[in-house]
């Protein structure tokens, strides 16, 4: 059992957007690739115990089988991650009202990033291992169609010398086409909420789904006496990874549109990314345990015990994942040590190639001869004719060194002259209807600005864009504006931060809606040349009239006209002022909680001090006063704001008390 995929786009973990991946994201990667090599070498070493030859052969070594045998669940790594990165543009432009970006240059990308590797190895492998067996274009055509998944009734797993785990790659591709088509379908359900969260809980719909296609799969495949690897090389075997990777991608898509919604789970892994590293363990060991199955041997040899291996690689795959994902997730120092070594992060960069190449090198080492004769036997027939640590060694170093021979000489290469590609037809490309439409209003109620006058606004309001955007993450990263978001909060200050978080989820709204005007006005000056006449009337009325739409539950029913429908339409002027007094409002509240704790728990301290000097002192503890000043802390810790009146933070209780303990301390 063995996957690995190549996956595109930006990294999710907040702070690394772009073409920059966080090397951690490698690490893992990395640590997926060589768990999976190792498993794969293990099973036809001796290392694991197997059934599969007909006599059982027990393990040559039980320890080491025994934590072998839990090194599959890395597997859930490389479907999560890849269904996130593809699925988040996605769920972004749905969770914030926009259309769905176009897929087509973004689909090209994936496949040329997947497929060139997996023909070249099926090109050598071909030639090198399985020349004499062909017996028809058939044979040659299936892997080529992406087909050799499919084996005709019954269904038994058909091998191809050194592709032994190439049924991932059609795999991954079908997921590959799947998750726009999913996006597709999900997308008008989910435009009906009425704000991010909304929008994001009806687009956590296919989840549930993905998940009962998996667990179904499983048991229809084993009620019907398949074989056990049938469950995993069809792509609905993998459906659940695939849906948990869907569901991290739109709470985190939903943490992009609107901070101030962050889920709770991904705040929590944000916070204490040690439990969930803690947990991945602990689901490693339960799957080297092999419960409801075998202890150190190849395969799951009931209904149970596959389930339950299902069930690991899908934990496993989530709870790995959310440490590297969740914005502004605290370093694990071990761990980072670990997923950031160059070794590691070079091994994942190249991890795709020793996927496909691993279970060549292994041919090759094992009959070297056989590439010569042609007579190349299944590597089942091979069983135990190396040691472990001997065939684990050479076949990393060789799998390791076709990789990066691949990767440079041959997928970056091909990549770049891709992406070349793309660009210069992006380049000659119209530009898009929407910049040609006729102005917001008759062309006579606008000033359309010249060619110079209209740049200089342009670049004015990116300047402000990206300012504000700025102040934005400032405001969202501040601790005590997490402090306020994970506190259960009562009184005055439960009831001004429920007031700040609905208005900083409108901030964040009509800022998506004043940034996509901005990027609108951007278009025509982006290319070479100057704007067209009707450009420029449209870049005018954009920057003159009401082009920021914002939609949103309708107002309070005290304060809603009768012809309100949460619609709002305002010039970027007045969606500026409008995101500046939405932001000293939430400002406000934010920097009120950190003054009262900072004076306020600066007395509380003293007070502590005074205590515990006081209960050293004459052996006695004031249990009344230890008790009140519990009091005051839960108090703080839960109501700040109580204490923060016209501008200033209110003391006079603590300071009382404080003076009290210090006289007697005195």
């Amino acid at each position: 059992m063995s996957v690995t995929t190549r996956d595109g786009g930006a990294s999710a973990t907040a702070g690394r957007a772009g073409g920059d991946r966080d090397p951690a994201i490698f690490g893992i990667r990395g640590l997926a690739a060589l768990a999976l090599l190792t498993v794969h070498v293990a099973m036809f070493s001796g290392l694991l115990g197997t059934k599969a030859l007909g006599t059982p052969r027990p393990p040559s070594n039980f320890l080491g089988a025994f934590f072998v045998s839990g090194l599959p669940s890395f597997i859930g790594v490389f479907f999560v991650l890849p269904a996130l990165y593809l699925y988040l543009p996605l769920a972004r432009a749905i969770i914030a009202g926009r259309p769905r970006p176009p897929q087509g240059a973004t689909m090209v990308r994936r496949l040329m990033r997947l497929l060139p590797a997996y023909y070249l190895m099926y090109l050598v492998v071909l030639v090198a291992l399985n020349r004499d067996a062909i017996d028809g274009p058939w044979y040659v055509l299936r892997p080529l169609l992406l087909l050799q998944i499919y084996s005709p009734s019954p269904f038994a797993p058909h091998f191809i010398n050194g592709m032994e785990v190439s049924w991932t790659v059609p795999s991954m591709v079908q997921w590959y086409l799947a998750l726009p088509l999913i996006a597709w379908a999900s997308h008008r359900f989910a435009a009906r909420g009425a704000t991010p969260v909304a929008r994001a809980r009806r687009l956590l719909l296919p989840v549930p789904v993905l998940i009962a296609i998996g667990v179904g799969w499983l048991f229809f495949v084993k009620g019907n006496g398949w074989d056990n690897r049938m469950v995993f090389w069809w792509p609905q075997g993998f459906a659940p990874t695939i849906g948990i990777g869907l569901g991290l991608a739109v709470l985190l898509a939903l943490s992009q549109v609107s901070p101030g919604d962050t889920p709770r789970l991904l705040r929590f892994a944000a916070l204490r990314p040690g439990l969930f590293w803690v947990a991945a363990i602990a689901v490693y060991l339960v799957n080297c345990a092999r419960p409801f199955s075998v202890i150190g041997m190849d395969a799951i040899y009931s209904t149970s015990g596959l389930f339950m291996t299902y069930l690991m690689v899908a934990l496993f795959g989530l709870f790995a994942s959310l440490p590297l994902v969740s914005p502004g997730a605290a370093r694990t120092r071990m761990v980072d040590a670990v997923l950031t070594a160059r070794p590691v992060v070079h091994l994942g960069k190249v991890s795709y190639g020793v996927y496909l190449w691993h279970f060549a090198v292994m041919h090759f080492y094992l009959q070297p001869g056989a590439v010569f004769s042609g007579a190349v036997r299944p590597i089942r027939e091979l069983y135990g004719t190396a040691g472990f640590w001997e065939l684990e060694t050479v076949t990393l170093l060789g799998a390791v060194l076709l990789a990066t021979l691949s990767h440079r000489l041959f997928e970056q290469p091909l990549a770049a002259l891709v992406d070349a590609a793309l660009a210069r037809r992006r380049r000659s490309t119209p530009r898009p209807p929407a910049l040609l439409r006729a102005p917001l209003l008759a062309a006579a109620t606008v000033d359309v600005l010249s060619p110079p006058q209209a740049g200089a606004a342009v670049a004015a309001a990116v300047t402000d864009r990206d300012a504000i955007q700025a102040n934005l993450v400032d405001l969202e990263r501040h601790l005590d504006r997490h402090l306020l978001a994970a506190a259960e909060l009562t009184g005055e200050s439960a009831r001004r931060w429920a007031a700040a978080r609905a208005d900083l989820a409108q901030l964040w709204t009509v800022y998506h809606a004043y940034s996509a005007v901005v990027d609108e006005v951007v278009g025509p000056f982006a290319g070479p040349g100057q704007p067209s006449g009707a450009e420029l009337a449209r870049v005018s009325a954009l920057l003159d009239q009401a082009s920021v739409v914002v939609t949103g539950p309708p107002p309070p029913l005290a304060r809603r006209r009768i012809t309100d429908d949460g619609r709002v339409e305002l010039t970027v002027a007045a969606a500026v002022a409008r995101m500046d007094e939405l932001f000293r409002g939430i400002a406000e509240v934010v920097t009120a909680a950190e003054a009262v704790w900072e004076t306020a728990g600066a007395r509380l301290d003293r007070i502590d001090a005074a205590l515990a000097h006081r209960a050293t002192g004459d052996g006695t503890d004031p249990e009344p006063t230890v008790q009140r000043a519990g009091r005051l802390r839960a108090a703080l810790r839960t109501d700040p704001l109580a204490r923060w009146r016209d501008g200033t933070v209110v003391t006079d209780d603590l300071d009382e008390l404080l003076r009290s303990l210090e006289h007697l301390v005195a």
